[in-house]
């Protein structure tokens, strides 16, 4: 079997570092008096002790193997080891295998990785001390877009009065998120390419810490975009369809030409050998009518290499939007069953849908769990559709902010299911939320305001508006 073998705790000078040095809690360190003589010796010693590596790779048989080194190795190290043996290998088959590495979905670092033994060090912290730590940070970097889409799920965070992050803000929000489990850094706007150091930003997060990601709409990946990006070090790009017709798509965004040049730019994205795939959502509507399958049908011929169908969730320019046009648990099961088959065939493209991993079936809710996302003014909200901000990391550091949103009555319990689109969360949460903002809007001041009555509630002017546009779509990103 073929290895490559990992340091991911390591102590030097009496301080540890390493990939899991952040979600390993203290208290699973042992303090005996020979960890404290280790401890001390370490002062003295000319390179980095190792406490826990990983050995990982395949076997010919194409099973998955790890075995844990270094001194924690047999007590903390080996069931680091059992977790990401036992998770690996329930995997399935990967979308690809490249520098002995095996990719299992555009959302998750390759296998074997440091970043992928962070991830399961952070979930035996967490059944270790019930505290979550987020393993993604959805990024805003910009407001700007050349899109105007009647369902754009950030167009309420727009400020004028207010400065975006600058880049040295941003680094060091990044830095801040990794530090505390972060494997996965989404990069979002608006259109995050509009934003000229997006490239600097993404080559700041080493893939021995993290992997990154945007989310675009594919107006800017010309041949100079495309050859920058994957020069930067991104790993994955999602770009976004709304519609397996030009035309739809193109009025849905509010802009001509649109889908064929997010389709032009897709095609460029492969041939560079960046990983690609598609981010687009369903409505029942959309469910019933066959487009589902019509967009899986569009992203084999594309050559993509995974497809991502959002639920319709109301938030953004349709925060307020009826609740009819939700899935039903039904429209659920079917996509969940799509996914099944299509994932079964060859030469189809990985399929990812929210109604499997945001359900019972899957991880249920990832805000405030797994996730956090940030506005491109520093606002920290549980997720990119939530618009309840807990803090802002110009005025403190995000342990703090991401503390206070994790034990929060809305967040203190794991739900197995989207909390937006849950009607009992919305009429506490989101519901009395005043149409005027701000967004996101401050969890502090929310719980004092009284409840809104649903009449009032349905009179009210939606911030940005829809137009006179399709409004079938709803919540998705960039």
């Amino acid at each position: 079997m073929e290895s490559k073998h990992y340091r991911l705790l390591t102590l030097k000078n009496a301080e540890l570092s390493g990939p899991l040095a952040a979600v390993i809690p203290s208290e699973m360190i042992p303090h005996n008096l020979p960890a404290r003589v280790l401890m001390a010796l370490s002062r003295l010693a000319p390179s980095e002790i190792n406490l826990l590596g990983l050995r990982a790779g395949y076997a010919p048989s194409g099973e998955f193997h790890s075995e844990a080194t270094g001194i924690l190795a047999r007590g903390l190290g080996k069931k680091v080891a059992e977790n990401v043996t036992r998770a690996i290998n329930n995997k399935g088959r990967p979308l690809l295998t490249r520098d002995g590495q095996s990719i299992y979905t555009l959302f998750q670092p390759p296998v074997p990785s440091a970043p992928i033994a962070k991830v399961l060090a952070s979930r035996l912290s967490l059944e270790r001390t019930g505290h979550p730590l987020p393993a993604t940070h959805t990024m805003q970097v910009t407001t700007a877009c050349q899109c105007d889409c009647v369902h754009c799920s950030a167009s309420r965070h727009r400020d004028g009065k207010k400065a975006i992050l600058s880049t040295e803000e941003c680094k060091g929000f990044i830095r801040q998120s990794v530090a505390m489990g972060v494997v996965i850094v989404i990069f979002t706007g608006g259109e995050p390419l509009l934003r000229k150091d997006l490239c600097e930003l993404i080559a700041s997060v080493d893939p021995d810490d993290a992997i990154t990601m945007i989310f675009s709409n594919g107006q800017l990946l010309d041949k100079e975009h495309v050859g920058a990006l994957k020069r930067a070090g991104l790993f994955s790009l999602m770009v976004s369809l709304d519609s397996p017709d030009a035309l739809e798509h193109d009025d849905l965004r509010g802009l001509s030409g649109c889908w064929k040049n997010a389709v032009e730019g897709i095609s460029r994205s492969l041939e560079a050998g960046l990983l690609c795939g598609i981010s687009t959502y369903t409505t029942p509507q959309r469910l019933r009518e066959g487009k589902v399958v019509e967009m899986i049908e569009l992203g084999r011929q594309l050559g993509v290499h995974e497809i991502t169908i959002f639920d319709t969730v109301p938030t953004g320019r349709l925060l307020q939007e009826d609740a009819g046009a939700l899935l039903s648990e039904e429209d659920k099961a079917a996509l969940c069953a799509l996914e099944r088959q299509y994932n079964a065939r060859e030469g189809y493209p990985h399929i990812i849908t929210q109604a499997h991993v945001n359900g019972p079936s899957g991880a249920g809710c990832y805000a405030a769990w797994f996730q956090l996302y940030s506005t491109a003014y520093g606002d920290v909200t549980p997720c990119d559709f939530t618009p309840l901000s807990f803090g802002n990391i110009r005025e403190e550091p995000l342990v703090d902010i991401w503390n206070r949103m994790t034990a929060h009555p809305a967040y203190c319990q794991h739900m197995d299911h989207c909390r937006m689109q849950d009607q009992r969360f919305r009429r506490e949460w989101i519901d009395r939320i005043p149409a005027a903002g701000p967004f996101p809007y401050p969890i502090e001041v929310l719980s004092e305001l009284p409840e809104v009555d649903e009449d009032s509630l349905r009179e009210a002017v939606l911030v940005g508006g829809g137009g006179t546009r399709n409004t079938s779509s709803i919540g998705i990103r960039a």
